[in-house]
């Protein structure tokens, strides 16, 4: 990809993590999380788009897991411990985007034993 496109897909990133922080600043816990679940996750889908095609594949995974638990919770599922979830998910996504080498692999794997039945 270009520069151009790698700084303009930095900014826009930058600004949906800016935007799905400011919403769970508003939470207090899962039910606010399932009121805002629409909200979150097109912000979420964003960044799962864009984060592959600039090489951040761990920031895209990361949305992509997400984006999936939150398509569940639009379809009435509740899943518990989201909030906390969503929460360590963002501070994961902007140090991501803002160049730190933090693994994916921690977060990924604590999301998945902890929502295997909704990942399958």
């Amino acid at each position: 990809m270009s520069d151009e496109f790698i700084k303009v897909a930095t900014l826009e990133i930058k600004d949906e993590i800016a935007s799905i922080k400011k919403i769970l600043e508003s939470c207090k816990d899962d039910s606010d999380v399932f009121k805002n679940s629409e909200s979150i996750e097109k912000h979420i889908h964003k960044i799962k788009g864009l984060a592959p095609m600039m090489g951040k594949t761990g920031l895209g995974e990361i949305a992509a897991l997400n984006d999936k638990l939150l398509n569940h919770i639009i379809e009435g599922q509740n899943l518990v411990g989201i909030y906390s979830t969503l929460c360590e998910s963002s501070v994961f996504m902007d140090q991501s985007i803002h160049g730190s080498d933090h693994s994916s692999q921690e977060i990924k794997q604590k999301i998945a034993t902890k929502y295997s039945k909704y990942l399958d």
